[in-house]
């Protein structure tokens, strides 16, 4: 294979990478407590821990059976963990330097995976004469995207979320 080959297989290649997307989605699942019944939620663009804002385009998607529903979730609160440390030390010295001693003590507490409060709101489209159904949800989510909530349908209907 010639040099020019070469490097046209290169560039093809770096150009076609950097078409590629490179946020993928997160998806998670609904539980009906009543009757088993599963759904999927996925947060499009991948689950960003982040308050909604108004004007904000549909972030999040759910299929429960045959109804597609969409809209918003917003995360609230502060995303670091608080991290306590302690020290003491102390130290005396004697003489021309002959003998010396000294001492110390600390305590650090280990960041904790802080989970934070967030709501997920959702709603099927209007299509002909069919009312439009909603579901709503609280959760609690860590750092690093995992959570769970519970959800209430606008039918009644409780659910278990988990992602």
């Amino acid at each position: 294979m010639n040099r020019s080959a070469l490097l046209l297989a290169v560039v093809s290649a770096s150009v076609l990478a950097a078409c590629a997307p490179t946020i993928t989605d997160t998806a998670g699942r609904l539980v009906n407590t009543v009757s088993g019944q599963e759904g999927r939620v996925v947060f499009l663009g991948g689950f960003q821990a982040r308050a909604a804002t108004p004007g904000m385009p549909d972030n999040v998607t759910v299929q429960l059976g045959q109804e597609l529903y969409s809209g918003q979730y917003s995360v609230i609160g502060n995303a670091d963990p608080v991290n306590l440390r302690f020290g003491l030390s102390g130290g005396f010295s004697s003489g021309g330097g002959f003998f010396r001693h000294g001492s110390g003590m600390g305590f650090s507490a280990p960041a904790r995976n802080v989970a934070r409060p967030g709501n997920l709101i959702v709603k099927t489209l209007k299509l002909d004469a069919a009312a439009v159904k909603t579901l709503i949800c609280t959760f609690q989510a860590d750092a690093s995207g995992h959570g769970v909530g519970d959800c209430q349908g606008s039918d009644g209907a409780a659910y278990a979320l988990q992602f």
